[in-house]
């Protein structure tokens, strides 16, 4: 009995192993169809490739067209938004201006420092 309990261990041992580790001995022929050569299928999937390489690259057009146009708006809005800022202040009285003024410069001081990316990124839109 403890003879065919360490055959069967072993047996799922080894079923285990094979399985879990099993590679490929011999490369697998390219499949083809009944009717086709095998030339016929690799240049099909060559042609797969390519439509696949062309679609994905149409998607990150679009893609970037979307975020461009979704940026050009938050842009717009940050301009009128300032002006709207330009236009309070120059309506109150001068002694508030110079106070809203000061607080400006002030907020400026302790705004963290950009990043060159970020001054660059500022420049080219400016």
């Amino acid at each position: 009995m403890d003879k065919g309990i360490k055959k069967i261990l072993f047996a799922l041992i080894a079923l285990f192993v094979l399985v879990g580790c099993g590679k490929q001995l011999a490369p697998s022929p390219v499949p083809a169809t009944p009717g086709r050569s095998k030339w016929q299928v690799k240049r099909e999937e060559y042609r797969r490739a390519w439509v696949a390489y062309w679609h994905d690259r149409k998607t990150e057009r679009l893609t970037r067209r979307a975020k461009a146009k979704s940026v050009k708006r938050e842009r717009e809005a940050e301009k009128a938004e300032k002006k709207l800022a330009e236009r309070h202040l120059k309506k109150q009285p001068p002694e508030v201006q110079e106070r809203m003024k000061a607080s400006l410069k002030e907020a400026e001081k302790n705004r963290p420092k950009r990043t060159l990316r970020q001054r660059l990124g500022f420049w080219k839109y400016k």
